[in-house]
Formats: structure tokens, C-alpha cells, sequence
């Protein structure tokens, strides 16, 4: 795999990054909410919006407090409220994209037949789907309700008008290998897709709270040079009921760590690891801009670059299988899984 090109010329980048709580299990109301952030952040002078991670149709926080019969009976209506990439909420979107002339990344819930993945879908500011990944591997609880990603993992960055921008979702900001690997790609801004996160609760680990996932964040915005925007949503009283979580515990038991309010922590981070935004209260819905000045990115490499000159590919190298392992293999040639001609184009208005 050759090295990606890069644009070394400087420039500035606007973007925006939502912090905001989804519609629950409601895909239509998820679609005009985020055709209307869209707007929003264009007409600001966007040109970049991230999504949390699950936006459509919200993170499934049910999954960490029910038993497995009482999480299925939530699983079907959530099944029946996630997208498909070629699907009509999906087009509305690209339209919003388009008229807003803003490249979107966005995290879904994605319905491919009777299977349900983890994802991110990065629109260009004409609509076209520049490209389609899939979570590496869901985590923990997460496995009842999603499968894993193909080589469809490993692509996740993409030349586009404002730069390499690429993305990872969740706990995939603690695997070293793909991490480096995004590295390699020549990524300068980073979409981390996130869900709802909350200080300790009871008996939790560490690394699961909003405190261990923030430092994650930073740490990638360190070890990559790259810009950040860390996307998160927020969870609200409605929340909690749509999953089932606003019934209380009983006497001695623990309260699952997603039955909290609050659990947005939005931020966007510079190359050498600063918050390059306030900190937004844990509850509020919006959106934070950002301008990216990229020589940023070159200051920081010209200390640490660790797929350049402060690596030893003599000592250590990384072997990356991207090509994606179908089902079935038939004698035609089918065009690659995850590649861009698959998606109906937008059509002319």
C-alpha cells in the first residue's frame, strides 16, 4: 500500500460538531432533525458537519439494562427505525447536503437486510456518498443488536474538498492497530462518532466513563497530528423512558450506567491534544464551530509523526487486509461492497 497523498498547502477549515439528543426510535423525526442541523451549520459557513455515533436512530442504551428477552422486545422496533444506505431518509439527507454545500458525516444504525451494523456515511457537499464504513467490532452488550464490519473497517478515510477526512467510532479509538492504520492514510480532520457518556456509576469500569473516553479522544489528536471533532448526543428524561430506563432499580441493585441524564461532552481537539472549544454543559443541544487553521497539523508532525519520520518500518510494520470478505463468491465480478458505485447518485433537481 503506497503512501496517500497529502495537500500540504495551508489552509482554514470551518466546521461543526453537534451535541444533541437524538429521536429516539423514530426514524422520520431523526431525518428532519438532522436536515435541519444540516442547514443550520451551512448557512453558518460550515463546511464540515460530524454526527454522533447511532445518531439514526440513537445509541441503544435499552441494551445495558434489560434481560435479553426484554431487550428483544425493543430490538424490533429499533430494527424497524435504522437505515438502509439506499433508503429514502438517506436521500433526504444527501439532498440536505447538497443545498447546504457542507460535507456531513454521519453515524446510523445500518439496516442491511435482516442485519443491523454500526456506521458512519461521509456525504460530500454535492451528495454523493464518498464513503461507507462499518464499526470494527461492536462492544461488549453492543453484540446482541449489531454484526461486524468487513474489510469495510479499514477504509475510513477519504480525499475530499476541504482535506483527508476520515473517522472512528466509539471504542475504536482503544485499537492501536486500526488507529495506526488511520494514521497511515494521511488523515488531517477526524470525525470521533461517539454516543452518550457518563461519569462513574456503581461498580463500573473506568475506561467506560466520559472521563477514560475523552482522554482516548485527545490521545488519537496527539498520536495521529490530526484535527478532532468529537461528536457526542445527550440523553434527556425522554430518552430514558423510550429505553426503559426510567423506572428506578430495585432495593440492592445497581443502576445501569446508561439510566443517567446528561452524557454529551462535544468538543473539538487541536493536533498536539488542546480543546480548541469550551466545554458545552452535558445538556445542551447545538452545535459547535470550529475554524481549523491546518499549518496546526504540520507543526505538530514536525515533532511526532508516527507513520513518518518518527517510525522504524525496519522494526515494526502493520499488514492491513481491507478487501471485504463476501458470503457468497459466484463467477461474476461484483463490484467491491463498500465502494461508491453501489449508491444510487443524487439525481438532478
Amino acid at each position: 500500500m503506497s503512501t496517500p497523498s497529502v495537500d500540504l498547502d495551508p489552509r482554514t477549515v470551518k466546521v461543526a460538531v453537534v451535541q444533541a439528543e437524538p429521536c429516539w426510535f423514530d426514524v422520520d423525526a431523526a431525518t428532519k432533525k438532522t436536515c435541519d442541523l444540516i442547514k443550520e451549520a451551512g448557512a453558518k459557513g460550515a463546511e464540515l458537519i460530524a454526527f454522533p455515533e447511532l445518531w439514526i436512530p440513537g445509541y441503544p442504551t435499552f441494551v445495558f439494562a434489560h434481560t435479553t428477552k426484554v431487550v428483544n422486545e425493543y430490538m424490533l422496533r429499533y430494527y424497524h427505525n435504522c437505515v438502509s444506505v439506499g433508503s429514502s431518509h438517506m436521500a433526504d439527507i444527501r439532498k440536505a447536503a447538497r443545498a447546504a454545500g457542507i460535507m456531513v458525516v454521519i453515524g446510523i444504525a445500518e439496516r442491511d437486510r435482516g442485519s443491523l451494523y454500526m456506521a458512519q456515511t461521509f456525504i460530500g457537499p454535492q451528495g454523493d456518498i464518498l464513503l461507507h464504513r462499518r464499526k470494527f467490532k461492536p462492544t461488549g452488550p453492543e453484540r446482541i443488536v449489531f454484526g461486524d464490519a468487513s474489510g469495510d473497517c479499514a477504509k475510513n478515510v477519504v480525499q475530499t474538498p476541504i482535506g483527508r477526512v476520515g473517522g472512528l467510532q466509539c471504542f475504536e479509538h482503544l485499537q492501536p492497530l486500526l488507529k495506526y492504520n488511520t494514521y497511515f492514510q494521511g488523515e488531517q480532520i477526524h470525525v470521533a462518532s461517539w454516543p452518550c457518556l457518563f461519569p462513574p456509576v456503581g461498580n463500573m469500569p473506568f475506561f467506560n466513563t466520559v472521563e477514560a473516553c475523552r482522554m482516548a479522544t485527545h490521545t488519537l489528536a496527539i498520536e495521529g497530528g490530526v484535527f478532532v471533532l468529537l461528536a457526542s448526543m445527550t440523553q434527556s428524561e425522554k430518552g430514558l423512558k423510550a429505553n426503559g430506563l426510567d423506572g428506578g432499580v430495585a432495593p440492592g441493585e445497581e443502576l445501569p450506567h446508561t439510566a443517567v441524564k446528561g452524557g454529551g461532552f462535544t468538543v473539538v481537539i487541536a493536533p498536539d491534544g488542546r480543546a480548541l472549544t469550551e466545554a458545552v454543559p452535558v445538556d445542551w443541544e447545538g452545535l459547535v464551530y470550529c475554524d481549523l487553521d491546518f499549518d496546526e497539523i504540520y507543526k505538530a508532525k514536525q515533532w511526532v509523526d508516527p507513520v513518518g519520520h518518527y517510525s522504524r518500518p525496519d522494526v515494526f510494520s502493520l499488514v492491513v487486509r481491507n478487501d471485504i470478505k463476501r458470503h457468497v463468491t459466484t463467477d461474476a465480478v461484483d463490484a467491491e461492497y463498500c465502494h461508491v458505485s453501489r449508491f444510487p447518485q443524487m439525481e438532478d433537481e
